[in-house]
């Protein structure tokens, strides 16, 4: 009976991938059939809906993040934060320093966004817009952006994947923050290198993109403008809670929305709600944000917990235990945890079902603290590499790069086999020892 519910759960998904229906669906017709599976096995439906309740109790505080996240990306739109942070950098990008700037500059927007589809949607979709103009390939450019895109939806103060496995891990949030960084040094400066290089060998013309111009017609530029990130960041520093940090950051960026973009208060308030609009053509790329933007991922999110409530108090993957079982007896914790996201990543096509999927099948393979880590170089990343998962293919779309892309998003490759090629020689160097 497990085979077969699991089963009927991934012929729905697959179904929906295929027919471009809403993967929210797939997701509730999984729900269903577990829930149908958990009464079938012997357990009343009040005792259903509990194991659904279980496993959504613990991230409720991370439902509120989501939310306050999306206020805070479409009032830093609104308020200049983003389109200010574009129009200063864009004219650092020179034709032989193009995929590096690409991916740096990425990588900061990412960073103060904490999210990946939102970067593609504004830095990246800059990016491919000059990269077409200089004659350099989209592909280099998209996985560059991509891979930028997904630095700081791995480690930023305010990335909803981080605090999702934070929450879901019962491990400190700025704690993994920290963590991140250790693993990500190396991966990082190869992906730098890797860029660099490339954009050396790979001819290109200068571009005459006015994209700064653009910006700076549409909206006040002031450094005032950049205040909402500068109180972020000093208020992660300080380990303040994560969600007043949030919270700080969307009040900062009221009085700008006001006073210095001369927007009014139920303006304001309907960006906070609906996202961003865009007030001219040339600055569509910047439009979204907002509680709308975060619906679909409150209701992933709560869908796939109910899933793990479920899961946690039934036999449906003891199966699939058993192999992990195995699998974890021959490699080591981060490996088996690899290739398990590597499954899930290619199964639910979407980076939140992943992570719990992952963490559900592999949570006893290291103490929590390393456990986080490991999803974080995994799962999180894994996620952005499979053509029909929504958590790489929407940021490329939204961008206009090909989905051959991903094969070009060095960052996401090299913090995976950076932790094996590294784990590898610790346990070398202790069996030398």
């Amino acid at each position: 009976m497990e085979l077969l519910t699991l089963g009927s759960f991934l012929v729905v998904l697959v179904v929906c991938v295929a027919t471009g229906v809403p993967t929210a669906i797939a997701l509730i017709v999984g729900l269903a059939l577990f829930c149908l599976y958990a009464w079938r096995t012997g357990n009343p439906a009040g005792r259903v809906a509990a194991m659904c309740w279980h496993g959504i109790r613990p991230i409720t505080r991370i439902l509120g993040m989501l939310v306050t996240v999306g206020v805070l990306t479409g009032l830093w739109r609104a308020s200049g934060v983003i389109p200010a942070i574009v129009a200063y950098t864009v004219p650092f990008i020179t034709p032989q320093l193009f995929l590096l700037m690409t991916f740096l500059l990425s990588c900061l927007v990412s960073v103060l966004t904490g999210t990946s589809f939102g970067t593609a949607a504004t830095m990246g979709a800059i990016c491919i817009s000059i990269a077409s103009s200089m004659g350099v390939p989209l592909v280099l450019a998209g996985g560059a952006a991509l891979s930028g895109a997904f630095f700081g939806d791995r480690w930023s103060p305010i990335s909803t994947s981080a605090l999702l496995v934070a929450s879901i891990t019962e491990t400190d949030f700025y704690g993994n923050l920290r963590n991140m960084v250790r693993t990500a040094i190396a991966p990082f400066i190869l992906s730098c290198v890797v860029y660099l290089v490339a954009g050396m060998l790979v001819p290109a013309a200068s571009t005459a993109a006015d994209t700064a111009g653009a910006l700076a017609a549409a909206f006040d530029l002031s450094s005032v403008v950049l205040i909402p990130p500068a109180v972020v960041f000093v208020l992660a520093f300080a380990r303040m809670d994560i969600l007043l940090v949030i919270v700080a950051g969307i009040l900062s960026a009221v009085p700008l929305c006001l006073f210095v973009q001369g927007m009014d208060v139920a303006e304001v308030a309907r960006t906070a709600v609906m996202g961003f609009t865009a007030p001219t053509p040339a600055t569509a790329a910047l439009a979204g944000g907002g509680i709308a933007s975060m619906l679909s991922a409150v209701e992933i999110v709560v869908i796939t917990s109910a899933y793990a409530g479920i899961f946690e108090e039934t036999d449906l993957l003891r199966g699939i235990e058993g192999i992990v079982a195995r699998l974890a007896a021959r490699l080591s914790p981060f490996a088996t945890t690899l290739v398990i996201s590597a499954a899930a990543s290619a199964i639910s096509c979407n980076q939140t079902l992943a992570i719990m999927l992952t963490h559900q099948l592999s949570r006893d393979l290291a103490p929590a603290v390393d456990h986080a880590l490991d999803l974080e170089d995994s799962v999180v990343l894994v996620a952005g590499l499979v053509p029909w998962s929504i958590a790489g293919g929407v940021p490329l779309a939204s961008m206009g790069a090909p989905v051959e892309s991903m094969a070009c998003a060095v960052f996401l490759y090299a913090v995976p086999l950076c932790r094996l090629a590294f784990g590898r020689l610790a346990r070398v160097r202790a069996k030398r020892a």
